[in-house]
């Protein structure tokens, strides 16, 4: 098997998902319990994160019953809030990026994340820059696990010149769900998340360069209570 591209999502895989403290900072901007924040967060993210809703709506979705909810200003505010507390990148696999661009391999993010959220990533984060894709829900109105999420980026992996077959990617995600929709289509998924790692033992499957060895931060290795895959 020869891998061609490597694909990423971005939270809890290219990026710490939020910590704790983030979490309380926008619970306590908020006005609302952090148990309540936690609760709807993850909830109502689906709707954001295709488009359906703007960030406003779907911020007073989770403020309902709470003040903030009549406050407009307020809950664009949240939405600034919540790029921040994804503000953080995973040294693994960031740092693996050049390694893989040096083998000549294509690089891609496959995410689901709202059109405002990832426009401000790209506005803050020029790390982003090495990617050949990026395939953002809130852009073209689909969400993982959707297959048509899956052929949108096979579709893009194969334009102009470059041919890629679903056998020659291989995507890493920190939901299993995603994971099974990529191999449904043909596309290798392996199932990785910042907290449990094994990104060494992915790359060697693979027969891809060795990724940096890079120790995570003891701060952030047990604190998983805001993480999209622990909930």
């Amino acid at each position: 098997m020869s891998i061609k591209s490597v694909v990423f999502d971005y939270g809890s895989v290219l990026a710490w998902p939020p910590s704790s403290p983030g979490c309380e900072r926008v619970a306590a901007a908020a006005g609302i319990p952090k148990s309540i924040l936690l609760e709807r967060y993850y909830r109502e993210r689906s709707l954001y994160d295709r488009g359906t809703i703007d960030a406003v709506d779907y911020w007073r979705h989770i403020a309902a019953g709470y003040p903030a909810s009549e406050d407009e200003a307020l809950l664009r505010q949240l939405a600034v809030l919540d790029v921040e507390i994804w503000s953080d990148p995973n040294e693994a696999t960031v740092g693996w990026l050049p390694e893989l661009r040096k083998a000549g391999l294509t690089l891609a993010i496959l995410s689901n994340m709202p059109e405002s959220f990832c426009t401000a990533l790209e506005r803050r984060d020029r790390w982003l820059d090495i990617f050949d894709y990026r395939i953002f829900s809130g852009r073209v109105r689909l969400n993982k696990p959707e297959p048509a999420m899956y052929e949108l980026l096979l579709e893009m992996l194969n334009s102009g010149e470059r041919t890629c077959a679903p056998e020659n990617v291989l995507f890493l995600d920190d939901l299993e769900a995603n994971v099974e929709g990529a191999r449904a289509v043909g596309i290798n998924g392996e199932l990785y998340n910042v907290f449990d790692g094994g990104l060494r033992a992915i790359a060697e499957r693979y027969n891809l360069p060795e990724p940096p060895e890079h120790a995570p931060p003891a701060d952030r290795l047990n604190d998983h209570a805001c993480a999209p895959h622990r909930q």
